[in-house]
């Protein structure tokens, strides 16, 4: 049985998924875009649930290759803002989708 997920278990892999990210080649960061989009899908969605500051009609651009990085660095940062700010956040699925996400990067 594995501990419960906590903020600095997300913090961490968010770090990792990022420094990838913006150090690999552009070619092979394009190459993970649609894992990269859903990710994101997966911090948007936490966020949205656990704060009032994403419109609910608020959708992920498609970004090139060279945005992914800075992608996730803001929306992860967002999600962490908002999870820290709740009482009982549920970090187990945003953790899983970076370590999904971190494990899918070539």
């Amino acid at each position: 049985m594995t501990s419960p997920a906590s903020l600095d278990d997300v913090e961490r892999e968010l770090h990792r998924v990022v420094d990838r990210l913006t150090s690999m080649p552009l070619a092979k960061a394009e190459s993970a875009s649609d894992d990269v989009q859903l990710a994101a899908e997966v911090l948007l969605a936490h966020t949205r649930m656990l704060s009032s500051d994403v419109p609910a009609d608020a959708t992920l651009p498609r970004l090139g290759p060279q945005g992914l990085g800075a992608l996730m660095a803001v929306l992860g940062r967002d999600c962490l803002d908002a999870m820290r700010a709740s009482s009982q956040p549920d970090l187990d699925p945003v953790l899983d989708a970076l370590v999904a996400l971190r494990r899918a990067l070539p």
